[in-house]
């Protein structure tokens, strides 16, 4: 008999499949979306921030630039691994097993022995230090995930919720000795991706790793009477929250600059070429001309100075 994860359609899930598509379909006609590399950066400084990594989005930046990061050579090495990692998507078949662990061996390469491969012990899944999901033997693990991948690729139901459940089955099996929760947000993002293109752009780990407490919540009551209808709900509220935020995002690079400012007074031009995803020489030049429209008047030196919004 075929197996169908267990999950009740809640009206909240209904509503917030409608918003949602709604607005995905704002943004693929009108192309309202940030820069590519900077929601790259968010969305994998905020998936691995989520177990335990701590590099900023300026050290992760650095990295996809090839220059010399100081930290921990395992969090280095992380970060390395999901550039990697999510650069595969274009290429990738969330129908495939095969894909799954070749995106688990890109994850892990040179962190774990057993990257590429379902695990052989039992484990848990924390959060912090409180274990809130204990999985499956390692013996069942092969059958199980054949069986969540055979599901996937016959299930008819919407993208936005298939994804949502995968992810929660994906965690609950628990199929690796590491890196479950990584590649996990990865692998929805790739079905979302193949319904919409635009989800490759979205920073929902960032915004996972901003609610990380109710993420993991919504991980261990699922799995009651509605199955795992309030992990659904959580990362579609997580989505919409989202697209909510890119959608009233600045688009131009002065618009950008401004909205920086605004929030921080006296950001520097290094810190803006950060955050921007630009040369300092990059910024530089925007900077300038904008002073020399009047937009924006320096205070200070050159090297210590701050300008103001006129």
């Amino acid at each position: 008999m075929s197996y169908t994860p267990p999950y009740k359609i809640t009206p909240k899930i209904i509503d917030l499949v409608s918003k949602i598509s709604e607005a995905v379909g704002g943004f693929f006609a009108q192309e309202k979306l940030s820069l590519h590399r900077i929601n790259r950066v968010k969305t994998i400084q905020g998936s691995l921030a989520i177990e335990g990594n701590t590099l900023t989005t300026e050290q992760i930046t650095a990295i996809l630039e090839g220059k010399p990061v100081i930290a921990p050579i395992n969090e280095v090495q992380e970060i390395r691994n999901a550039i990697k990692a999510y650069e595969l998507l274009d290429d990738l078949n969330p129908n495939s097993v095969e894909d799954l662990l070749k995106v688990h061996l890109t994850m892990e390469a040179g962190l774990i022995e057993e990257a590429g491969r379902f695990r052989q012990q039992g484990v848990g899944v924390a959060s912090g230090e409180e274990i809130i999901h204990y999985a499956p033997p390692a013996e069942r693990v092969p059958q199980l995930m054949k069986d969540l991948f055979d599901w996937l690729n016959r299930t008819d139901e919407h993208p936005l919720i298939k994804s949502c459940v995968f992810h929660y089955e994906f965690e609950f099996i628990h199929p690796f000795s590491d890196g479950n929760g990584r590649t996990g947000r990865l692998w929805q993002t790739l079905i979302l991706s193949k319904w919409r293109p635009v989800f490759k752009n979205l920073p929902i780990e960032n915004i996972v790793y901003k609610y990380q407490k109710e993420y993991y919540k919504a991980i261990a009551v699922s799995g009651g009477e509605g199955g795992c209808a309030p992990f659904i709900e959580f990362i579609l509220g997580v989505i919409d929250e989202t697209l909510a935020m890119e959608s009233t995002a600045p688009r131009t690079v002065r618009d950008k600059i401004i909205a920086q400012m605004r929030a921080n007074s006296k950001i520097t031009r290094n810190e803006l070429a950060t955050i921007l995803g630009l040369t300092p020489d990059g910024v530089k030049y925007h900077l300038q001309k904008m002073t020399g429209e009047g937009v924006i008047v320096h205070h200070g030196s050159s090297r210590n100075g701050y300008w103001e919004i006129v």
